[in-house]
């Protein structure tokens, strides 16, 4: 239970630095952005484009096997349930429009959603999901982490993100 809860709390402190944002320049600035693209392919090149096979510790094995698999839940079962809904709404409305079953809009609503979804929420998550590959500076994935790390400090012009 207190996993689900720090899971949620991380969650909403990344949707309130974005909304902070959008509320104070109407949008995500460009810097920000940047930041979030680098630590987006961080995750995808160290973590979602290997097998864990690849890594040499148990260390980076276990922390990148528990990143895919909240990024799984996270991103991609939570996006194909949302298509889902939509493409369900869809067709529901399609029928009263029609007056007789219909079922064909399921699958493109359903498959433009869930594009769309996914990556929202893994702009949304990508803070979690960065934090989560801190294992040290020891490791291949942490030491290439702090070097992500310090660029999107740079950029941002903080001291830590």
């Amino acid at each position: 239970m207190s996993l689900y809860l720090h899971r949620k709390r991380l969650e909403n402190s990344q949707r309130n630095y974005l909304n902070g944002l959008y509320d104070k320049f109407g949008g995500i600035p460009q810097d920000h952005m940047e930041a979030i693209r680098l630590r987006m392919n961080f995750f995808r090149t160290y973590v979602l484009d290997r097998d864990s096979a690849d890594y040499k510790t148990n260390t980076e094995k276990d922390w990148c096997y528990v990143a895919k698999r909240e990024y799984w839940y996270d991103v991609n079962v939570r996006a194909f349930f949302d298509g889902f809904i939509l493409g369900d709404v869809a067709c529901i409305m399609r029928m009263f429009m029609l007056k007789k079953f219909v079922w064909w809009p399921l699958f493109p609503v359903m498959g433009l959603v869930y594009f769309y979804r996914v990556n929202e929420l893994f702009m949304i998550n990508s803070k979690k999901y960065f934090d989560m590959c801190n294992v040290g500076e020891q490791y291949e994935v942490g030491y290439a982490r702090n070097v992500i790390l310090r660029e999107c400090n740079r950029i941002l012009d903080r001291e830590d993100f």
